[in-house]
């Protein structure tokens, strides 16, 4: 069931597939490869192997994800075409990766981010300063955060596995990602 943990900024949803799906998705995560992704204000891994265009892995989460999205949102987000910006499996090199504080653009990033975390972690809380909010990695759970909002992920010992998309990102932010090359992943 999901919860209001901050009023019309942020959602979640402990055990947010059932059990065996989200083994089955956290598996083939698992056996994807990396690559490194840093600039000035972040430093993370991104995993190749295109996810985004595995139904067995997108549908379960965006399907479950747009059931909120309609409540929230009145509409609903893409599930098929989608670009790294609305899909990608990051996570981090324990002690060294991080977000430095930002927000992002809701005119080029849409209304919402969500984050679907695969692993438990101990540290590396998602931190919205403004509200004095803190929220830890847990295996299952899910995340729904409106976008235009300061917020950081402090280093983590751990491997910090999730899902992250901003499920309505413009066009032009889509083709700027693409001339990055995070088409590719």
């Amino acid at each position: 069931m999901w919860r209001e943990q901050i009023k019309n900024v942020l959602w979640t949803h402990e055990k947010f597939l059932d059990d065996t799906l989200f083994k089955q998705i956290r598996s083939k995560v698992l056996d994807t490869e990396t690559v490194d992704m840093e600039q000035s204000h972040f430093k993370y891994k991104a995993h190749k192997g295109k996810l985004r265009d595995d139904s067995s892995i997108t549908e379960p989460i965006l399907h479950r994800l747009n059931l909120k999205y309609i409540s929230l949102f009145g509409k609903m987000a893409p599930v098929k075409g989608l670009s790294s910006t609305q899909f990608i499996v990051k996570s981090f090199v324990p002690n060294e990766s991080y977000y430095d504080l930002h927000m992002e653009d809701p005119r080029l990033y849409g209304d919402v981010a969500f984050m679907y975390y695969l692993t438990d972690e101990v540290d590396g809380a998602l931190e919205l300063p403004s509200f004095e909010f803190k929220l830890l990695p847990m295996e299952n759970l899910c995340v729904i955060m409106r976008t235009g909002f300061m917020h950081k992920v402090n280093k983590c010992s751990g491997s910090r596995i999730n899902i992250t998309g901003w499920s309505y990102a413009a066009p032009s932010r889509l083709t700027k990602n693409t001339l990055k090359g995070y088409d590719q992943l």
